[in-house]
């Protein structure tokens, strides 16, 4: 299966993997060499990512971003050793600590992964880095939410945003190290940017007419979804009630990522009802005690 390519900007690109939930990778190009923001999860498709990043970008790529430790972002990495590998600090001690032992058992149960390795960030930050090659410069900053270590890249000059799992065409809450609130925050931020696309996590690109609706939405989303698990607790009624109420009742179409979009949608709501069920609470209680 052959990834998708699409060119965001004049000089961005937007690479989709046909294997695993249409992740995204992106590229900067320039003269004095190429800014990779996150690889594919399997090996066969990062080869193919390896291809056209040598067609585009004639001086290589010099550097290569984690926006986060999930192998979907991570993985492919090892696949470009001569390029600086740069994360958050809180991504190198996630990949440090578990990484090794999320891809034994990944291996498991995908073959393709056999040759797969975990490389760790040399360079690491906390808050922001910026990079520069050429005229473009290139910020790498710290966005949590659908996870503590998450980071977006912005690129000024081309106006475009790799916002990671931050955008998706449903956002997706369910990772333990997941914060609501943290998230909403992390979105309103793109706000303050100069924004013509967005490249997301996973799917379709957002383009000028879509860019600033969409954020919006999800930021609604997350806050209507919330208070309607409130609501249906409040009235007494059960995890099945709050079920019923689909994606489109919060303005989300069901249609991208080849109907993935209401499976995350019941997760979302089924992990909310988790958390807030005053009768599991008491139940994880008593056995805690």
């Amino acid at each position: 299966m052959t990834i998708k390519r699409i060119r965001a900007s004049d000089e961005t690109w937007a690479f989709t993997s046909a294997m695993y939930a249409r992740v995204n990778a992106g590229l900067v190009v320039t003269r004095e060499g190429g800014i990779l923001i996150d690889t594919l999860l399997f090996p066969v498709e990062t080869r193919q990512l390896v291809n056209y990043t040598n067609r585009l970008c004639e001086a290589g790529i010099k550097y290569v971003i984690n926006t986060q430790a999930a192998m979907d972002h991570s993985l492919g990495s090892f696949l470009f050793p001569n390029a600086e590998l740069l994360a958050h600090r809180e991504t190198r001690q996630y990949l440090a600590s578990s990484g090794a032992r999320n891809l034994r058992n990944a291996k498991k149960n995908s073959p393709e992964l056999n040759d797969a390795k975990v490389r760790l960030p040399r360079v690491v930050f906390d808050d922001s880095l910026v990079l520069r090659l050429e005229s473009k410069s290139v910020h790498v900053i710290h966005a949590p939410g659908p996870v503590n270590d998450t980071c977006m890249v912005y690129v000024p000059e081309e106006k475009v945003l790799f916002a990671s799992d931050l955008m998706m065409h449903i956002p997706l809450i369910t990772h333990q190290r997941c914060d609501i609130e943290a998230y909403k925050l992390s979105l309103r931020r793109m706000h303050d940017f100069n924004l013509e696309v967005i490249v997301q996590g996973h799917g379709e690109i957002l383009l000028r007419g879509e860019v600033t609706s969409s954020i919006d939405k999800a930021i609604n989303y997350l806050n209507n979804v919330d208070q309607m698990v409130d609501e249906v607790l409040a009235s007494g009624g059960k995890v099945e009630d709050a079920f019923a109420n689909g994606p489109e009742k919060f303005g989300i179409s069901t249609l991208p990522m080849n109907g993935l979009i209401s499976n995350f949608h019941r997760q979302n709501v089924h992990h909310l009802w988790k958390r807030k069920d005053p009768r599991l609470q008491r139940k994880r209680a008593a056995r805690a005690g």
